[in-house]
């Protein structure tokens, strides 16, 4: 198995780029390349380097797997479009949604439009987490204020995709407490010191709630500081990056978990809440509604006052939420996104492109 090679191509070695390298390793012999220029000017020498690596290794891979399209995927599709190699690029949201309000999105102007849509138009197979990336159903925004799926920015797409849902680790992600503190609510996002995060992540409405509700209790974890679009209310707290073991203390402590991004492909922190016991309330965007069907409350377009009202809804119908109560919560993720799943159909949408390069 191990004399299978993948050149494994990513920006930044996130929590879902470094789990994926785990599981592929497992089958397949690696060769990582992190394409991260610091400024505009490195841009070209990132090119140069990723194209030495390329060559340095070429004997040593028969594939490349990318992380997000992006300027980091036009070698490697350049190279799948010439017959040289085959490259498949795993979409999880960035590379697919354009929210313009907020400057969101690789396929918003030129030039990372341009890399990207060449990226995924000359890839050998995208590999979304969710099938909204292709084709949304979302009315959460106003109409012509986004442009959600590929279908929409790229009509004419023909690359073949395969859907492959993210997976969970459910021994660490677990619940460890029944003891939870009534009406409190949390979220979790990093870099909310950006405008375009705090916004993008909902935190907005977050915090109007909280505001109105000076005796609920409120925390946003992942981001030490947040961008200053409003004043935060004093029943707020602001917690900066943990490690897993101290997130899973702190999902365990609150009743609910808030995830009210404007985008969110499949939420890994809204599963991982879930697993430890918290009641979900999304927005009705990308996965959420999927991942909290008959387990949760979806807020269906952003609206303030429905938001209130939602809440409302779910701390009435929380009054008798006890530990079976979050067990049958967690049992319900642990069933629909096992990490298990993840592995095999990653394994099941590389190895045929293995054996196309033999032919």
């Amino acid at each position: 198995m191990k004399n299978k090679g993948i050149f494994y191509n990513y920006q930044y070695a996130t929590s879902f780029v470094r789990s994926d390298k785990a599981l592929l390793e497992e089958r397949f012999t690696l060769t990582s390349f992190a394409f991260s220029p610091r400024s505009v000017k490195d841009y070209i020498l990132a090119f140069l380097l990723q194209g030495f690596y390329l060559l340095k290794h070429w004997n040593q891979y028969q594939i490349i797997v990318s992380q997000i399209a992006s300027y980091h995927t036009f070698l490697p599709s350049v190279l799948s479009k010439l017959g040289l190699k085959k490259h498949v690029i795993l979409l999880h949201g960035t590379d697919c949604n354009v929210i313009e309000e907020i400057q969101y999105g690789n396929l918003r102007k030129w030039p990372l439009r341009w890399f990207t849509e060449r990226s995924i138009n000359m890839a050998s197979l995208l590999l979304p987490v969710s099938a909204q990336l292709i084709h949304s159903k979302s009315k959460y925004l106003e109409e012509g204020k986004a442009k959600m799926g590929l279908s929409k920015s790229l009509p004419k797409l023909k690359t073949k995709y395969k859907v492959v849902y993210n997976g969970f680790n459910t021994s660490v992600f677990r619940i460890t407490s029944s003891d939870r503190k009534p009406k409190s609510f949390l979220t979790a996002a990093l870099s909310l010191d950006k405008r375009r995060n705090f916004l993008l992540k909902g935190i907005d409405l977050f915090l109007n709630l909280a505001k109105n509700h000076p005796d609920y209790h409120f925390t946003i974890v992942g981001s030490s500081t947040l961008y200053p679009f409003m004043e935060i209310p004093k029943n707020v707290q602001i917690i900066d990056k943990v490690d897993a073991d101290e997130l899973v203390n702190i999902y365990n402590r609150h009743q609910f978990y808030m995830q009210l991004s404007m985008s969110e492909t499949f939420g890994l922190s809204l599963c991982e809440s879930i697993l430890c016991g918290c009641i979900p309330i999304v927005s009705d965007v990308g996965m959420n509604g999927e991942i909290v069907s008959n387990i949760g409350y979806i807020l269906p377009t952003k609206d303030q006052e429905m938001l209130e009202a939602l809440v409302q809804k779910a701390i009435m119908d929380s009054d008798n939420d006890n530990l079976e109560d979050q067990m049958r919560r967690a049992d319900a993720i642990k069933s629909r996104y096992p990490l298990a799943a993840r592995k095999q159909n990653l394994y099941d949408a590389l190895e045929p492109l293995f054996h196309s390069n033999e032919n």
